[in-house]
């Protein structure tokens, strides 16, 4: 019976490991070149001979556990008796060591069962075929009038996905900085160039007649690269100059006209979707597109810069003053990046920062000079006002940190900077 009760474990087990694990680890263990990986998810992918085989492999062994069980105590207590303590010793024994605690294991262990019993289950599945098959059949008879959801729907839905990449976030398995980045990579294509561009008002643009020291006087002033010129009105833009062209003949004392060093600009309208306006910029390599309405009148301006700050967010130039994003998180505490200056930071959500001896100012010098060495993930430093975590670390740097107050009700200015 011992034997019996181990092959019910086995079986419960193995359902619940190949129901419960994650098959985009398993497929990563495949293409690491993993052979039980192989197995289980050859296993996995005929899902529907899998789960019938378990099945009835648990049910025949249950089965005889329970016959073989009522005949040893009928023959020990008699009828009555034996078949009353025969099912409440089997059915205790078939709970707690056939079915719960082994399915609680593997449900804590899925991928570590799944890879185990690859090879074991494959043999039961091949030496049961002749049963699983009639089941089989007998199942997609009695179903076959029953819509099939899962054959019509994705994988994952974007919004899932988006609520998997916040809990890895939140487990510390991916970076923040890493989700924001594939959660903006994921709605890409969703925005138009309607959202992001520089709107007509605010457009520093320059008519093509405009004297040379007059433009010269433009560059310095609005310190853009690049000035989009137009013939007669704004909605007329036929180009752009750039700062380095301009400005590489001006010091070479070079006799030229807007025209000799003027670029040309792509024209979208506003419908268009930041990814085709990129992709568009990337063939022609051209940095700016004037955005058109209806009419054809001029709305606005987008560069290539501002379709990648989309996607990645702010891009820092030599001349842009710089600054971290500090997240707030639920719990109240912060989430900054490890090079952001920790006087800065420290500054910005409130609290009052002591630095001692340390010279440096970024919070990954600051977190190495504590720790007297290379910091860890999950080295804590208590400042006494509030506690310093280091969340992730890159090349025996810290990547990330979490900054934890002792007291609430910071300033808003500690939420986030754009």
């Amino acid at each position: 019976m011992g034997v019996l009760v181990i092959m019910s474990a086995y079986f419960s087990s193995s359902e619940t490991a190949y129901t419960s694990m994650n098959s985009i680890r398993i497929k990563n263990l495949v293409y690491e070149g993993h052979k039980k990986a192989e197995k289980a998810l050859r296993n996995y992918d005929n899902y529907d001979k899998l789960l019938t085989t378990i099945l009835v492999g648990n049910n025949i062994v249950n089965v005889a556990i329970s016959t073989l069980g009522t005949m040893i105590f009928t023959e020990i207590f008699g009828l009555t008796a034996g078949v009353v303590i025969a099912t409440v010793f089997i059915a205790t024994v078939i709970l707690v060591f056939g079915e719960i605690t082994p399915k609680t294991l593997a449900k804590r262990n899925a991928e570590r069962y799944a890879l185990r019993m690859a090879g074991s289950l494959h043999m039961i599945m091949l030496i049961l075929t002749p049963i699983s098959w009639v089941f089989m059949r007998l199942t997609y008879f009695l179903s076959r009038g029953a819509k099939n959801d899962s054959a019509e729907a994705p994988s994952f839905t974007e919004d899932e996905l988006h609520v998997m990449i916040d809990e890895v976030t939140e487990e510390g398995a991916l970076e923040r900085s890493e989700g924001e980045l594939i959660k903006s990579a994921m709605q890409f294509d969703d925005i138009k160039v309607s959202e992001m561009y520089t709107p007509r008002s605010r457009i520093v643009a320059a008519e093509i007649r405009t004297d040379i020291e007059d433009l010269k006087k433009l560059f310095l002033e609005s310190e853009y690269s690049r000035i989009p010129i137009y013939e007669g009105s704004v909605d007329r833009i036929i180009g752009a100059v750039h700062t380095k062209d301009f400005f590489s003949k001006y010091v070479a004392g070079e006799d030229f006209t807007l025209e000799d060093i003027m670029m040309p600009v792509k024209f979208v309208p506003e419908s268009t979707s930041i990814a085709t306006l990129l992709n568009d910029l990337q063939k022609s390599h051209i940095h700016m597109a004037v955005v058109l309405d209806n009419l054809g009148r001029t709305l606005g301006l987008a560069t290539l810069e501002d379709v990648l700050e989309e996607l990645v967010g702010d891009i820092w130039d030599e001349s842009d003053v710089a600054g971290y994003p500090i997240h707030e998180e639920k719990d109240g505490s912060f989430t900054v990046p490890g090079e952001a200056n920790i006087f800065d930071v420290m500054k910005r959500i409130g609290i009052e920062f002591e630095p001692g001896d340390f010279q440096d100012n970024t919070i990954s010098a600051f977190v190495a000079h504590w720790a007297e060495g290379v910091p860890r993930r999950g080295d804590e430093i208590d400042l006494g006002n509030c506690r310093v975590v280091v969340r992730s670390m890159k090349s025996r740097r810290v990547k990330e940190a979490r900054i934890f107050p002792a007291k609430q009700g910071f300033s808003s200015q500690g939420t986030q900077e754009n």
